[in-house]
């Protein structure tokens, strides 16, 4: 059953993952991971995914990781009548969330174009979910996951997405509300 409990265990994995996903486009890369390359006549990812992006989405998710795991002893986990069964956070663990996000987001961008999807066109739910598929796809090879983390987190993530994006619009910052 999925309660309020879980929910806090699976929204503390999702922070390295966030950061990773949404900070990654500072870096302003000039070089694309696919060095200009087409497969079947496609680019295989497009010139917005660089190898600086990359990076710079793995080092946020560590740096968040290590912050997560010196805030852990300070935040009041004592106050649940439950035992959480809470990730321990660590620069370890953001970087394998951070790779994970970041090989999802260039899997959803590899799909894009193999469908006909230009970038920053959007994919509804691909868009979405590609960076928390393949977090959980790398979580699950150093954490036994529970399927009720990974129902919430496909759920909630376009929540956040659509809230984030239609904020974003609203205040300027976005173009486009997706």
């Amino acid at each position: 059953m999925i309660d309020i409990y879980t929910f806090v265990e699976a929204v503390w994995l999702l922070w390295p993952a966030y950061g990773a996903n949404g900070l990654c486009m500072l870096a302003r890369g000039k070089r694309s991971i696919d060095g200009g390359k087409t497969f079947r006549g496609k680019p295989v990812f497009g010139n917005g995914k660089t190898w600086e992006g990359f990076m710079l989405g793995v080092v946020i998710a560590t740096l968040v990781g290590t912050f997560q795991m010196i805030v852990f002893p300070y935040l009041p986990w004592d106050l649940s009548p439950v035992a959480l069964d809470i990730v321990p956070m660590s620069p370890f663990m953001g970087f394998v969330i951070g790779l994970g996000a970041m090989a999802g987001d260039l899997g959803g961008s590899f799909l894009k174009r193999r469908i006909g999807i230009p970038r920053g066109k959007p994919a509804p739910l691909l868009d979405q979910l590609d960076f928390i598929i393949g977090m959980l796809v790398f979580l699950a090879f150093v954490v036994a996951l529970k399927w009720e983390w990974v129902v919430i987190l496909v759920i909630l993530t376009p929540v956040i997405h659509l809230v984030a994006n239609g904020v974003a619009y609203l205040l300027r910052i976005k173009k486009v509300p997706y």
